[in-house]
Protein backbone atom coordinates (compact mmCIF):
# COMPACT_ATOMS: atom_id res chain seq x y z
CA UNK A 1 0.00 0.00 0.00
CA UNK A 2 1.46 3.33 -0.98
CA UNK A 3 1.60 6.35 1.34
CA UNK A 4 -1.38 8.10 -0.26
CA UNK A 5 -3.63 5.05 0.06
CA UNK A 6 -2.53 4.53 3.67
CA UNK A 7 -3.20 8.19 4.47
CA UNK A 8 -6.65 8.00 2.86
CA UNK A 9 -7.48 4.82 4.79
CA UNK A 10 -6.27 6.41 8.05
CA UNK A 11 -8.41 9.51 7.48
CA UNK A 12 -11.51 7.47 6.62
CA UNK A 13 -11.07 5.42 9.79
CA UNK A 14 -10.78 8.65 11.79
CA UNK A 15 -13.96 10.03 10.26
CA UNK A 16 -15.80 6.77 11.03
CA UNK A 17 -14.60 6.94 14.66
CA UNK A 18 -15.67 10.57 14.97
CA UNK A 19 -19.12 9.82 13.54
CA UNK A 20 -19.54 6.83 15.85
CA UNK A 21 -18.57 8.91 18.88
CA UNK A 22 -20.92 11.70 17.84
CA UNK A 23 -23.83 9.31 17.32
CA UNK A 24 -23.17 7.68 20.69
CA UNK A 25 -23.34 11.00 22.54
CA UNK A 26 -25.66 13.17 20.45
CA UNK A 27 -29.32 13.17 19.68
CA UNK A 28 -29.95 13.64 15.99
CA UNK A 29 -32.97 15.84 15.34
CA UNK A 30 -34.81 14.54 12.28
CA UNK A 31 -35.73 16.91 9.51
CA UNK A 32 -39.42 16.22 8.98
CA UNK A 33 -42.53 18.00 7.71
CA UNK A 34 -43.26 19.47 11.15
CA UNK A 35 -39.85 21.16 11.30
CA UNK A 36 -40.17 22.42 7.73
CA UNK A 37 -43.55 24.00 8.61
CA UNK A 38 -42.01 25.62 11.69
CA UNK A 39 -39.11 26.82 9.55
CA UNK A 40 -41.48 28.54 7.14
CA UNK A 41 -42.93 30.49 10.08
CA UNK A 42 -39.50 31.21 11.60
CA UNK A 43 -38.26 32.55 8.27
CA UNK A 44 -40.96 35.23 8.32
CA UNK A 45 -41.16 35.78 12.07
CA UNK A 46 -37.42 36.30 12.55
CA UNK A 47 -36.41 37.37 9.02
CA UNK A 48 -34.01 34.42 8.67
CA UNK A 49 -32.70 32.71 5.56
CA UNK A 50 -34.24 29.38 4.66
CA UNK A 51 -31.25 27.49 6.03
CA UNK A 52 -31.13 29.44 9.29
CA UNK A 53 -34.87 29.06 9.78
CA UNK A 54 -34.51 25.27 9.49
CA UNK A 55 -31.74 25.31 12.10
CA UNK A 56 -33.82 27.41 14.49
CA UNK A 57 -36.98 25.38 13.88
CA UNK A 58 -35.06 22.18 14.62
CA UNK A 59 -33.74 23.59 17.89
CA UNK A 60 -37.14 24.96 18.95
CA UNK A 61 -38.93 21.72 18.05
CA UNK A 62 -36.43 19.71 20.08
CA UNK A 63 -36.70 22.05 23.06
CA UNK A 64 -40.50 21.90 23.00
CA UNK A 65 -40.49 18.09 22.83
CA UNK A 66 -37.68 17.40 25.33
CA UNK A 67 -38.34 20.27 27.78
CA UNK A 68 -34.85 20.17 29.31
CA UNK A 69 -34.38 22.20 32.47
CA UNK A 70 -31.43 24.04 30.99
CA UNK A 71 -29.86 23.95 27.58
CA UNK A 72 -27.60 25.89 25.23
CA UNK A 73 -27.75 26.71 21.55
CA UNK A 74 -24.27 27.36 20.16
CA UNK A 75 -23.97 28.90 16.72
CA UNK A 76 -21.24 31.20 15.44
CA UNK A 77 -23.79 33.03 13.28
CA UNK A 78 -24.43 35.86 15.74
CA UNK A 79 -25.50 38.15 12.92
CA UNK A 80 -28.72 36.16 12.45
CA UNK A 81 -29.29 34.29 15.72
CA UNK A 82 -28.19 36.85 18.31
CA UNK A 83 -31.51 38.66 18.02
CA UNK A 84 -33.58 39.75 21.05
CA UNK A 85 -36.69 37.99 19.72
CA UNK A 86 -34.84 34.74 19.08
CA UNK A 87 -33.08 34.95 22.46
CA UNK A 88 -36.45 35.52 24.15
CA UNK A 89 -38.02 32.53 22.42
CA UNK A 90 -35.08 30.33 23.37
CA UNK A 91 -35.03 31.59 26.96
CA UNK A 92 -38.77 30.87 27.30
CA UNK A 93 -37.79 27.25 26.65
CA UNK A 94 -34.87 27.32 29.13
CA UNK A 95 -32.21 27.71 26.46
CA UNK A 96 -29.37 30.21 26.28
CA UNK A 97 -27.83 31.30 23.00
CA UNK A 98 -24.05 31.57 22.62
CA UNK A 99 -22.18 32.72 19.54
CA UNK A 100 -18.78 31.95 21.08
CA UNK A 101 -17.77 28.49 22.22
CA UNK A 102 -15.64 29.81 25.09
CA UNK A 103 -18.60 31.62 26.66
CA UNK A 104 -20.79 28.54 26.31
CA UNK A 105 -18.13 26.33 27.86
CA UNK A 106 -17.74 28.73 30.77
CA UNK A 107 -21.53 28.74 31.29
CA UNK A 108 -21.69 24.93 31.18
CA UNK A 109 -18.74 24.47 33.54
CA UNK A 110 -20.34 26.73 36.15
CA UNK A 111 -23.42 24.49 36.02
CA UNK A 112 -21.63 21.15 36.53
CA UNK A 113 -19.24 22.12 39.32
Amino acid sequence: MDALAASTQFERAGIRRAISALLASAEVIPLDAHILRLAAHAEGDYELSGQDSIVLASVLSHLEAARPGESCFLNRNARDFDDPNIRGTLEDLGCKFFARFGLALEYILTRIQ
